[in-house]
């Protein structure tokens, strides 16, 4: 949104998340020291959700989608620090002029990640290696993996620092440890609750004694046999060939909270969960909670200014633009890159995270919309916001795409995209929940929904996902058994169907639109939710 705040008048500190749903028809989120200061975030649009309504007194209420409880959650947490927190300005602690070879240029880039990294930290930061303005070398990555070190490029434009692919195909970067592992303290308490709604955050436990506030905590939900015959995917068949789309029995779903409080037995999280746990077909061990400990995560990790340079696609070597993994607390900001087959991928461990002004662009003079499409941003973490970004010209692709079970929140905000031929937002497999796309603009499809048997029967791809004022070309946005999808505000063809899915077993019924072509107030979704949460200086300090 292009609303500004300078108006608003500046509060006090943070305020905790929302609470849990209640029986009355809506769940009222309003902080009494920002409601009302937040009020500029609704925007021009008279128009109003039925899922989420302004209280009357300048917060927010959301409607539950069933008796159960299930609603839009909070997915303000998403981004660096768990949202409203400005990316950090490392001090420069070295610089680095381009040397005209490849082997020296990574070599002498590498050598200054060491010198800051041995540097001591100052709020988890140890400062920032600055790259000259020129061309530099790279035939492998460059690696980012100790804590508080930043790379600086002198600007990702005209007469700034351009990273140039060399050699066989590579990621130009990769942030994050090498390994990392939760593991499990404790013994794990079984959810008790006989159904706990999507977007809610509390939940109750066979046994809460062993928990207290700020323990860190895994929250788990096994896939059964029965829920997975409830979502029709034990039925998918590709080219004559049973396709398996989520072996029942496994812990499929994790999401990484920490407790805000314990009363008896019940457990208030610190952030909603993004998918409902109904024990009649999950049953009794469908879900539980555990305390973790975490090694190997890196944080206060960025890369930012910097212009990278691929080869067009199909010239013989396909080269990616970042990798981040085992890594919290980070960001990517300002980056332009230009001719790359494969865009930006954060793994499963890659959490509370900011790609910002993240601008992927391609040439290509031929278009076929056949095989396997490239993933522009694919997000398997969580609480990942990208902000502000771009793809534009590329032949075939997947703009952003969640991958197999990553748990919400995930945030893809004010985006524009524009292929050549093929291009859609679509999460890509096997049963992600809680993504926002916001005020996104892009030719082709905004596809939650079920991707049938396509690759080795994707399935179900997302669940509990919202389009929120966002324009495409097709709205493909279908209910899942027992979940739904939203579009809300949001313009274009609509449809349950993906445009490309194949061996769906059960045609899938639309999902929950409302104000299909007439943009609602608030005018974003994500920061509404953001300033109800922290106050309008948090809007402020992300650049609304």
């Amino acid at each position: 949104m292009k609303h500004s705040i300078k108006r608003l008048a500046l509060t006090m500190a943070a305020a905790l998340a929302g609470q849990a749903a209640t029986a009355a028809p809506f769940q009222a989120i309003r902080h009494d020291a920002f409601a009302q200061s937040c009020q500029a975030l609704w925007g021009k649009e008279t128009a109003r959700s039925r899922w989420v309504k302004d209280d009357g007194q300048g917060g927010l209420a959301y409607a539950p989608l069933n008796g159960n409880g299930d609603r839009i959650m909070d997915f303000s947490s998403a981004g660096y620090t768990g949202g409203g927190v400005a990316l950090p300005a490392a001090p420069v602690k070295a610089t680095v002029k381009p040397s005209g070879s490849a082997a020296s240029d990574l070599a002498n880039i590498q050598a200054a990640i060491a010198k800051v990294a041995a540097l001591p930290a100052v709020n988890g930061v140890r400062g920032a290696v600055l790259l000259a303005p020129g061309v530099f070398l790279l035939e492998s990555p460059i690696q980012l993996a100790s804590d508080g070190v930043v790379l600086r490029g002198s600007g990702s434009g005209a007469g700034g620092t351009v990273l140039k692919a060399q050699g066989s195909g590579h990621a130009m970067l990769s942030l994050g440890g090498a390994s990392a592992s939760l593991t499990p303290v404790g013994s794990a308490a079984a959810i008790s609750d006989n159904y706990a709604p999507s977007g809610g955050s509390v939940i109750h436990v066979s046994n809460a004694p062993g928990f207290k506030p700020g323990d860190a905590v895994m929250i788990r939900r096994r896939a059964s046999a029965e829920w997975i015959h409830l979502m029709n995917m034990d039925q998918l068949v590709r080219d004559g060939k049973p396709q398996t789309w989520i072996n029942a029995g496994n812990n499929n779903e994790t999401w990484l909270r920490t407790v805000a409080a314990v009363s008896g037995n019940q457990l208030t999280l610190d952030i909603p969960l993004s998918d409902s746990f109904d024990s009649g077909y999950l049953g009794g061990n469908g879900g539980s909670v555990q305390k973790y400990a975490a090694s190997g995560i890196a944080s206060q990790i960025g890369a930012e200014h910097l212009a990278l340079e691929g080869l067009p696609n199909g010239s013989g070597a396909d080269y990616g633009v970042a990798n981040l993994d085992n890594l919290t607390d980070s960001w990517l900001n300002d980056i332009q890159a230009h001719n790359f087959t494969n865009g930006v991928v954060v793994g499963k461990q890659g959490r509370r995270l900011t790609l910002e002004k993240v601008a992927l662009n391609h040439d290509h003079n031929n278009v076929d919309c056949t095989g396997a499409k490239a993933f522009e941003f694919s997000i398997a973490g969580s609480q990942v916001l990208v902000n502000r970004s771009a793809s534009t010209g590329s032949k075939k692709s997947f703009y952003y795409a969640t991958q197999a079970q990553a748990g919400g929140p995930n945030v893809l905000l004010n985006f524009t995209g524009r292929a050549e031929a093929c291009g859609n937002i679509e999460p890509h497999q096997r049963w992600a929940t809680g993504l926002l796309v916001d005020n996104a603009d892009v030719s082709g499809a905004i596809a939650l929904g079920n991707r049938g048997a396509d690759g080795s029967g994707h399935g179900w791809s997302m669940g509990w996902g919202v389009a929120w004022n966002s324009k495409a070309d097709q709205l493909a946005i279908a209910a899942p058994p027992g979940a739904t999808n939203w579009a809300i505000g949001s313009s274009g063809a609509l449809t349950p169907n993906v445009p490309d899915a194949q061996g769906v077993p059960v045609p899938p019924k639309l999902g929950a639109v409302d104000s299909a072509n007439f943009r609602v107030g608030p005018d974003s979704l994500y920061l509404m939710q953001l300033c109800q949460r922290l106050g309008p200086q948090a809007v402020k300090n992300i650049g609304y």
